[in-house]
């Protein structure tokens, strides 16, 4: 019983509180507009208030692109020209020494150098061979025309004969090679 008699004076204190708020020349807070900022984008807009809106834009997202692998490119190498090494000219004994075989000959003998360039120009000679050799411990300077085989030799030892009006001697160049001074 006791249960039933605090049921009843809850319900007979809510009817009092809804019978004060019935008679109040206010409105009950519950039905009183707030100022909450919900109550604004409740309301409708006006036909300015919707002109100046922007029209909401919609993008799509961007495609997907595959991540592409790029090509390092290839090194640059410089080709550098390098000059071929002129030939050294070799000496008239080096020239003698180098040949492997064949035959020299000797047109012109003398004691000195200047007498070999005089022998020379006084015959138009230029492209023979002035070397330096050794004969008895005396340095003896002789004109020779190196030649590959012995015909070759006998060849030229009779053009040189008619050229100069000196007999030629055509000798092995290892005979020459032995007495080159250098």
């Amino acid at each position: 019983m006791k249960i039933i008699t605090i049921y009843r004076g809850i319900l007979i204190c809510n009817l009092f509180m809804f019978g004060l708020t019935a008679c109040s020349s206010e409105p009950a807070p519950w039905t009183r507009p707030d100022d909450s900022p919900w109550s604004e984008q409740q309301a409708a807009p006006t036909a300015q208030e919707a002109a100046v809106e922007e029209p909401a834009v919609v993008t799509e997202p961007e495609p997907y692109m595959e991540p592409v692998m790029i090509d390092e490119p290839e090194p640059v190498v410089a080709a550098v020209a390098v000059p071929e090494p002129e030939p050294v000219a070799l000496s008239a004994e080096e020239q003698i020494l180098a040949m492997d075989s064949g035959y020299a000959v000797q047109i012109y003998a003398s004691s000195t150098m200047s007498g070999v360039d005089a022998f020379k120009a006084d015959h138009g000679l230029y492209d023979l061979l002035a070397v330096k050799t050794d004969r008895d411990g005396a340095f003896i300077y002789v004109l020779v025309s190196p030649q590959p085989e012995r015909s070759s030799a006998t060849e030229v030892a009779a053009e040189l004969e008619q050229r100069t009006g000196t007999k030629p001697w055509v000798r092995a160049i290892q005979g020459l090679q032995k007495v080159v001074v250098q």
